[in-house]
């Protein structure tokens, strides 16, 4: 009995590393954006392996708890800001920057009466 579970232990352990490591062979990246209503800051994180260290970054560039994020996998991301509205922001990715700057915008002006990037980066450094 103590073979066959110590046999499924590897079996598993073996089986998650391999997966592990087809994962990060596959070369994704991610990248985030953050903003503050509440003070108007911004930061990024980008060329993270998991969206959660983009985020982090972001939030920690971004210096507020109350940061609004928004993530991609792989792609352009970007932050529009409007200025006739204190803390009216909106973000949106894109496989292109072009793409990603134009969702943003749209996404800020759907709330706002205008719109203007502050950052766009792509999910690699």
């Amino acid at each position: 009995m103590k073979n066959l579970t110590r046999g499924i232990f590897v079996f598993v352990v073996t089986l998650a590393l391999v997966l592990g490591s087809a994962s990060q062979a596959a070369g994704d990246t991610f990248a985030a954006v953050a903003y503050s209503p509440s003070t108007g800051r911004w930061g990024y994180g980008n060329g993270y392996l998991t969206k959660s260290e983009a985020i982090t970054r972001a939030r920690h560039e971004c210096g507020k708890r109350d940061a609004r994020t928004n993530w991609c996998k792989n792609a352009w991301i970007a932050l529009a800001l409007s200025d006739q509205n204190p803390g009216g922001w909106g973000s949106s990715w894109g496989e292109t920057p072009e793409a990603a700057k134009h969702a943003a915008i749209a996404e800020c002006l759907a709330r706002n009466p205008d719109a203007h990037v502050v950052v766009c980066v792509f999910s690699s450094r």
